[in-house]
């Protein structure tokens, strides 16, 4: 059975920023992804987005006073599939027998 989404190396990068704030029991927001990977929002988002759709990734608004801390951001976070998944994507000889692509970084 192949994994819903291709675990490119961008990808892997995603889920690692995710993995490392899951580890602390932290939520992250979008530019905070994009800082940590060096890749941009127009390769993050999109991402984020297709994480969150096929069940790894929880978003939410962040709460907040917007007239102290500026805009609302949108916090992502594992869900307990995704945290499953980001740990297996960590291990390269496990992804490539599950025929994940896109190891090398």
């Amino acid at each position: 059975m192949s994994p819903p989404i291709r675990m490119t190396s961008t990808t892997r990068a995603v889920l690692e920023v995710l993995l490392a704030a899951a580890r602390q029991d932290v939520a992250t927001y979008g530019l905070e992804v994009c800082k940590a990977t060096g890749l941009g929002s127009g390769t993050v988002y999109p991402i984020l987005t297709r994480l969150e759709r096929i069940g790894w990734v929880r978003a939410r608004w962040e709460e907040s006073d917007a007239e102290l801390r500026g805009p609302r951001r949108r916090l992502y976070e594992l869900t307990g599939e995704g945290r499953a998944q980001a740990a297996l994507a960590e291990r390269p000889a496990l992804s490539s027998r599950l025929g994940w692509s896109g190891h090398a970084r």
